[in-house]
Parts: structure tokens; C-alpha cells; sequence
């Protein structure tokens, strides 16, 4: 007997248990009505009610003109002036379904839910109270302090601050800013978006183009994560592309990764690093750095390099090179610094100037100096200190040169050379030590073909030149004699490797030796230094500092 009451007991104390488990759901109660009917053959048998009615569920407050209250289903319907009121948030519509078992309410025709951070507008509503998340459809319109959000269904979580559009949504913030495109996730708190997919924004300075961005209106910076474009409205050729960086729209700054590309005055800037600040119009680069002129037919290039739009200037440095762009051929200059501008203030000449260890290459002629200096606009190359420029077989040295190009053919018309000038031209590939030799004060070398034709020497003017004859019946030239002239003048005809002096002008002085009577002392003029081994052979030798 004390076994079988023992088993009672025990079940009775288990039943007991999960009768305690088993939650107790709150019921939706009816707090005032100024009428209250029950008809059996309407609404279910339930109590209809009218006048000022108030339902109340867990502290949520339920306002309405008219109301059934479904106690069997704990389920109440308001119709009205329908008003929720739940913790700082209120929902008002046409008409509402209040369930206490899910603890959702349903919100019919001219919703609007407004909360301390937000207002949101919508033809339907559902709203669970218990995660406090609010979906939206229809013709859904969310504002918060900064944005107006537009679209069909809308879902937002009051708890995280998430506006979730999975849609074609569109925006406009306080400043005007339109936003439109798909799935989006707004975040009213920390006034940031996150864009999944193509977003087109437009504001009073920029359009902007992204297939996946964030935004955040409290700092006014935009991270894009995919091809992106921002476009000045106001000049389009003016624009950014990027698939990596960071953009305010507030100061205009942009900090830009993995070769991202700036077009601003019809020039290309790109790197792997770039900062760019389109209301100041100034740009740096880091690694890889490319800024490509193509009105200029021009690029440079190096590891470094800034960029000044107003001052229509830029310069590379770290392995720094300059190409400038013939219809037939190509000019290339490297230094350790370059410097590309333009002056708009006089004639619009364009100028590129290479510091330091400069040199160049161009197929016609090659040479280097510390610094020079090239006016593409007026086709002058300027050379300082040590300069030495090669011509075939040629070598020109001086204190000081200028190089003359033909604009239209970008052919070399004429060298000028100021102090210490020096023309050294190996004689015959075969023989060491034979070279034609002119030097003076000044030079002047005109060019038929991009090959030297002419030079001119002035001032203390001194010419060593091989003499040769040719054989009228065997056409092969023999060597016969060396000639020295000293003059105030002197003037040569070129012809290949033939050296010809055609005028040896003012205090004429000279004599010719023949050539097993030239004396090994005089073979060399003062300062004679054959560099051919500094030579640039070919265009990548501009990298090249010495050989």
C-alpha cells in the first residue's frame, strides 16, 4: 500500500514539475470602453467594444474607436484612431491586430510608426514586440534625423538600429543627397550604411557609381569595396576610380589602395597607394606611381609623386623616368627627381625638368647631365653641368648645352655648346687610338636627319682631323695624314664617320702631318676623355648610372 501512495506521489510531483514549466502567456485585457455588447451571431460571440477603448497587454497600451476582443484566441482587432503605444515607440493606423500568443501586431492602411529616432510610413505592418523588428510593405518611407528612405519593404530593427532594404529602395539625406539602388542595410545609431550591391548616389559636388560601399553621414567618409566612380558634377572629366578606398565627401579627401586611378585636367594619376584632395587639387602616390598626359603625348613614372592641379604641375622621384611620345619616336628622361608643368600665365609652355643624375635616350641621340631641362613646347632641351650627348658615333661634351628640336617633325635641328666645348668622333671601329677632335669656346652642330651634318666652333677653336684619299680606280680610301688647325673659327662638314674642315677663319694657324710623322703627344687634345662606355645603347639603359 505505502508503495502504490509512493508512485502517486512521485507522479504527481512530476506532473507537477512540468506544469511549472510550461510558460503562462500573458492575456490581452481590455482596460476601458465606454460600450461593451456581446451579440452571439457576430464576431464570434465576442465582446464588441466602442468609445474610447484601451486594451493593454504587458504594458503596451492598444487605442481605438472600436475593438473585438478575441479572448480565446488572446487576439485583439482595433479599428479607428488605432494607436499602439509601446515603451517610446507608438504605431497608429486605420486598423490593427493585436495577437498576445505571437506577439505581433498587424497594422493596415496609413501606418506610421514613430519612434525617438525614426518615423516610418507604410500600406502594411507587422511589428513583434518581443524582438521590437518592424517590416514594413507597400509604399514604406523611413526618416531619421539624416535620411529619407524610400522603397516596398523595409525591416527595421529597433533593438541593433538596423533599416534592413532587400529591394530597390532610394534616399535622400539632410544635405540633399540622393541615394538609389538594392539591398541595404542602414544603421540609425552610428548613422551608417552598408551597400551589398550597385548604389548610385548624387549630392551638390559628386555622383557616385559603386557596386559594394559603406557609408557613415557622421563623418562623411564612404569605403568602397568594389569598382567604384566618384564624378565631379560640375566638371565629369574630373573623376575617380577605385575598387579599394575611402572617400569624404565632407573636406573632398581621398585615400585610395591597389593601383586606384584619378582623372583630373585630362591626366591620369594612379599607384598602389594614393591620396587625393579634389577641393585643394593635390595628389600624392605611393608605389608604382603613373601619371599619364595624353594631351602632352607624355607619362611619368617612378615610386613616388605628387600631383598640383591648379598649378597644372607634378613631379616622380624613386626611380623617376619621363616618356615623351613622337609620331615616329619616343623621348625617355630619368633623374631622381622629375618635375612636369605647365605655365599658363604667359604662353601655356610645357616643361619637363630632371634633377639630378639626368639622362636620356632617344633613337637619333642619347646623353646625360646632372640636370636638365625640356620645353615641349618650343622643342628646347637644356643641359646643366657635365653634360655629354652621343650622335652615332659622336661625342659632345661641354660646360653648358642647348638642343634644338623641330616642333613639327620633333627632328633635331641644332646643338649649342657654351665653354669647354668638345666633339670627339671615333675615326675607324678597327684603330684604338684615332679620333677626330674639335674643341673651342662655343659649338654650334646642325643636324640633316637626325644625323650631324655641320659644326661650328668659335673662340680659341682648335680641329684634329684624319686625312684620307680615295683611289680613283679601286674606290678604297687610304689614310694619308693628320691635320691640326687653330683658329678663331672653324668651321666642319660631317658625312658619316668623314670629317671635312671646309673653314678655318681669324688667326689661322695649323699644319698638317702625315700620318707615320704624327707624333704620339699630339694625338689627344687637352681635356680629350673618350666615354663611350657611358653610352646609353638602348632606351632602358636611362636606369643605368654608370657602366
Amino acid at each position: 500500500m505505502k508503495f502504490k501512495i509512493s508512485i502517486i506521489l512521485s507522479c504527481i510531483l512530476t506532473a507537477s514539475l512540468f506544469a511549472q514549466k510550461k510558460p503562462v502567456k500573458a492575456k490581452v485585457k481590455l482596460q476601458h470602453a465606454d460600450l461593451v455588447e456581446r451579440n452571439p451571431d457576430k464576431y464570434e460571440g465576442n465582446q464588441f467594444l466602442t468609445g474610447n477603448v484601451v486594451i493593454e497587454y504587458k504594458g503596451d497600451l492598444v487605442y481605438a474607436d472600436s475593438a473585438v476582443l478575441y479572448q480565446d484566441k488572446n487576439l485583439a482587432v482595433v479599428w479607428s484612431n488605432s494607436r499602439l503605444v509601446s515603451k517610446d515607440k507608438t504605431i497608429t493606423a486605420d486598423k490593427m491586430e493585436y495577437d498576445g500568443n505571437t506577439t505581433i501586431a498587424k497594422a493596415f492602411k496609413n501606418v506610421v510608426l514613430t519612434d525617438p529616432g525614426s518615423r516610418i510610413t507604410a500600406d502594411y505592418m507587422e511589428y513583434n514586440r518581443t524582438n521590437e523588428i518592424a517590416t514594413g510593405i507597400g509604399k514604406v518611407e523611413v526618416k531619421t534625423p539624416t535620411q529619407q528612405i524610400s522603397s516596398e519593404k523595409i525591416i527595421y530593427e529597433r533593438l541593433t538600429g538596423n533599416i534592413i532594404v532587400n529591394d530597390t529602395y532610394k534616399t535622400i539625406g539632410s544635405d540633399g543627397t540622393l541615394v538609389e539602388g538594392r539591398n541595404v542595410v542602414y544603421n540609425i545609431n552610428s548613422k551608417s550604411a552598408n551597400f551589398g550591391s550597385e548604389v548610385f548616389i548624387t549630392n551638390k559636388d559628386y555622383t557616385i557609381y559603386s557596386r559594394k560601399m559603406t557609408t557613415n553621414d557622421l563623418t562623411g567618409i564612404t569605403t568602397f569595396r568594389d569598382y567604384s566612380k566618384i564624378t565631379r558634377r560640375n566638371d565629369p572629366s574630373q573623376y575617380i576610380i577605385t575598387s579599394d578606398g575611402d572617400f569624404n565627401k565632407k573636406t573632398g579627401e581621398a585615400w585610395l589602395r591597389n593601383n586606384s586611378q584619378v582623372f583630373y585636367q585630362g591626366k591620369m594619376l594612379t599607384a598602389k597607394k594614393l591620396y587625393f584632395n579634389d577641393k585643394t587639387g593635390f595628389g600624392k602616390g605611393e608605389g608604382d606611381v603613373f601619371l599619364d598626359d595624353p594631351k602632352e603625348k607624355r607619362f611619368l613614372r617612378g615610386d613616388y609623386g605628387e600631383a598640383f592641379r591648379y598649378l597644372d604641375s607634378a613631379y616622380v622621384t624613386k626611380n623617376a623616368y619621363a616618356v615623351k611620345s613622337f609620331d615616329k619616336d619616343s623621348l625617355y628622361i630619368s633623374a631622381d627627381t622629375l618635375l612636369a608643368v605647365k605655365r599658363h600665365d604667359v604662353d601655356s609652355t610645357s616643361f619637363i625638368k630632371a634633377y639630378h643624375k639626368a639622362r636620356f635616350y632617344k633613337s637619333n641621340a642619347n646623353g646625360k647631365a646632372d640636370s636638365l631641362v625640356f620645353n615641349q613646347t618650343k622643342g628646347i632641351m637644356q643641359f646643366y653641368k657635365d653634360p655629354i650627348l652621343w650622335s652615332g658615333d659622336n661625342q659632345v661634351t661641354g660646360d653648358y648645352m642647348e638642343a634644338y628640336t623641330n616642333t613639327k617633325t620633333n627632328k633635331m635641328d641644332s646643338l649649342k655648346v657654351f665653354n669647354n666645348a668638345f666633339v670627339i668622333a671615333k675615326v675607324d671601329s678597327l684603330v684604338d687610338n684615332e679620333f677626330h677632335q674639335i674643341k673651342g669656346k662655343y659649338l654650334t652642330v646642325l643636324f640633316q636627319d637626325d644625323k650631324i651634318d655641320f659644326v661650328n666652333v668659335e673662340e680659341n677653336a682648335v680641329a684634329l682631323t684624319y686625312m684620307d684619299d680615295t683611289d680613283a680606280k679601286t674606290k678604297k680610301k687610304e689614310r694619308y695624314g693628320v691635320n691640326i688647325s687653330y683658329c678663331g673659327i672653324i668651321e666642319v662638314d660631317v658625312v658619316g664617320k668623314d670629317v671635312e674642315l671646309v673653314a678655318c677663319r681669324i688667326k689661322s694657324d695649323g699644319k698638317m702631318y702625315p700620318l707615320s710623322q704624327f707624333p704620339d703627344e699630339l694625338r689627344y687634345l687637352p681635356d680629350f676623355k673618350w666615354r663611350i662606355s657611358e653610352r646609353l645603347n638602348k632606351w632602358r639603359d636611362i636606369f643605368v648610372e654608370s657602366k
